[in-house]
């Protein structure tokens, strides 16, 4: 490896190796496989008695739409990308209406007020 930079005509400088460590002051992310997943999908849908667990007013009445089990979404309350984990009080079985809501930043979701008292 050539140590001259040509174009700058100056020797290389090595850069410093970025770290990154854990947070041990953070809480441990839980990651699902597949299975798991499936049991996780499983006990929110049994959770939900066949209903999208979204509130759809401020009051948090529940979302009256009817799920089964082929065409309901699971949402993350805190999404997995800004640290939320797989876990059930973390995930709402959700309609297609609130889901894509949710998706497309037109609104956010928030569990009904019975889904709060049992948590």
């Amino acid at each position: 490896m050539n140590s001259y930079n040509p174009i700058r005509r100056s020797p290389l400088k090595p850069k410093a190796r970025q770290h990154k460590e854990s947070m041990p002051w953070r809480r441990q992310k839980i990651r699902l496989n597949g299975s798991e997943m499936l049991d996780l999908r499983q006990d929110a849908f049994a959770r939900s008695g066949e209903r999208c667990e979204n509130s759809v007013t401020e009051d948090g009445t529940r979302c009256p739409v009817r799920i089964n089990w082929m065409g309901f979404h699971l949402a993350h309350l805190v999404s997995r990308g800004r640290g939320g984990s797989d876990e059930l009080s973390n995930v709402l079985a959700s309609c297609q209406r609130c889901h894509d809501a949710d998706t497309h930043n037109q609104k956010k979701l928030h569990p009904h007020k019975d889904w709060i008292a049992n948590a």
